[in-house]
């Protein structure tokens, strides 16, 4: 199936109590078109989640300087001239801010949205975790020449082995792990099942050891298919090895620790 612009008629996902059987949002499926432009904007209705509370101190107020920028043209990856209004609808977007000089010139929504609105921040998350652990550096609780293992000594027997701190914050690490998104039984797809992003498919191979948590998943990771710091491989489990190492010099669980 596939999605809807915003500028399509948009189809009856979840409406109606209770929804009609064709327009519920598969478990199997939920981040999949046409289901995720509504459970990006509804994951807590799915998916199990953790709160992270803002900080005691007083919000800092964004200053506006409104501009109508849904005019403006520039050349699309496929050579055609568009304009910022149509990139907003070919994309499917749900939220658009523009802020220049520390001063918001753009702000709108689509897709029901709304400026309060909770929507999945897939892995911008990544971005956000690696500052945290930029101020457990700063504050001398991590040190990124260390190895891996100083801080989660379990990972000696697995691919992390030699690894540092920084390589794992690089992404640079030289463990063996598939991030195919398309194939439920590659290596993400153990994480989404692990995690609780996903059922175990219900044609997978009952052979396939299906981990019950990403910790329980990254202490099997034990091939590498290349040397630390040799090369660069996007793989999302990364992110988690960072994190229990957070979690462990900290005590600190990541949601309280990014609150």
């Amino acid at each position: 199936m596939t999605s809807y612009k915003n500028s399509d008629a948009r189809p009856p996902i979840m409406a109606g109590s209770p929804p009609a059987l064709e327009w519920r949002v598969p478990f199997a499926d939920w981040d999949r078109p046409p289901w995720n432009r509504w459970s990006f904007l509804n994951v807590r209705k799915i998916l199990r989640t953790a709160t992270v509370r803002c900080a005691h101190e007083p919000i800092w107020p964004l200053k506006r300087a409104p501009k109508d920028i849904a005019g403006i043209t520039f050349e699309a990856d496929n050579g055609h001239v568009m304009t910022v209004e149509d990139m907003l609808d070919e994309t499917y977007t749900d939220g658009f801010l523009v802020m220049i000089d520390g001063k918001i010139i753009h702000e709108s929504y689509y897709n029901d949205m709304q400026p309060h609105t909770l929507h999945l921040a897939q892995s911008v998350s990544k971005s956000v975790v690696a500052t945290v652990a930029g101020i457990l550096i700063g504050q001398g609780l991590l040190d990124p020449y260390e190895p891996i293992t100083t801080y989660l000594p379990e990972l000696e027997t697995t691919g992390w082995q030699g690894a540092t701190l920084q390589q794992v914050l690089d992404m640079t690490s030289g463990v063996k792990y598939e991030e195919a998104y398309t194939d439920p039984a590659s290596d993400i797809g153990k994480t989404d099942v692990a995690s609780g992003w996903k059922p175990i498919p219900a044609h997978a191979d009952p052979a396939t050891v299906w981990p019950d948590c990403i910790w329980d998943q990254i202490v099997t990771l034990g091939a590498r298919d290349a040397e630390h710091g040799a090369r660069f491989e996007y793989r999302s489990i990364e992110t988690d090895v960072l994190a229990h190492a957070m979690e462990r010099v900290t005590g600190l669980r990541l949601a309280d620790l990014v609150s």
